[in-house]
C-alpha cells in the first residue's frame, strides 16, 4: 500500500466518520423525544455500527474486502474499540484530572485505532 492510498483512505474515513456522527446524533436526539436516553443512545450506536458495516467496505476502503465475514469483522472491531475507548477515557480522566481533555485524547486514540484496524481488515490480502 502506498502512502497516497493510505492518505486517501484516511480522508474518506474522516468524511464517513463525520457523516456517521451526524447520522447517529440525529437518531439519538430524535429518539430522546419519545425514549429514555439509554435506549436512544443504544439505538443510535447500533445505527452507527450498521453504517460502518455497510458503508466502509465499499466507500471508505474501495477495492478491499467486502464479504459478509469482513463486514462482521469490522463491526466487531468497532465494538472492541468502543470498549477500549471506555477504559482509556476512565484512565485519562484520573491521570489528566480533566474530563474534556480525557475525552479529546480518547477521541484521537479511538479514531486512529478504528482507522488502522478497519483498514487492516478490509485491505488485507486474500
Amino acid at each position: 500500500m502506498t502512502i497516497d492510498r493510505m492518505g486517501s483512505d484516511a480522508i474518506r474515513f474522516l468524511m464517513a466518520g463525520g457523516l456517521n456522527t451526524a447520522l447517529t446524533s440525529a437518531v439519538y436526539f430524535a429518539g430522546l423525544t419519545i425514549l429514555p436516553s439509554g435506549i436512544s443512545y443504544t439505538i443510535a450506536w447500533l445505527v452507527g455500527l450498521a453504517f460502518v458495516m455497510m458503508f466502509y467496505p465499499d466507500r471508505v476502503f474501495p477495492g478491499g474486502r467486502t464479504g459478509f465475514a469482513d463486514r462482521l469483522a469490522v463491526g466487531g472491531s468497532v465494538a472492541l474499540v468502543f470498549v477500549v475507548g471506555l477504559i482509556t477515557l476512565r484512565l485519562l480522566e484520573r491521570a489528566l484530572q480533566s474530563r474534556a481533555a480525557a475525552f479529546f485524547v480518547t477521541l484521537v486514540v479511538t479514531t486512529v485505532l478504528n482507522f488502522l484496524v478497519s483498514r487492516w481488515i478490509l485491505r488485507r490480502r486474500y
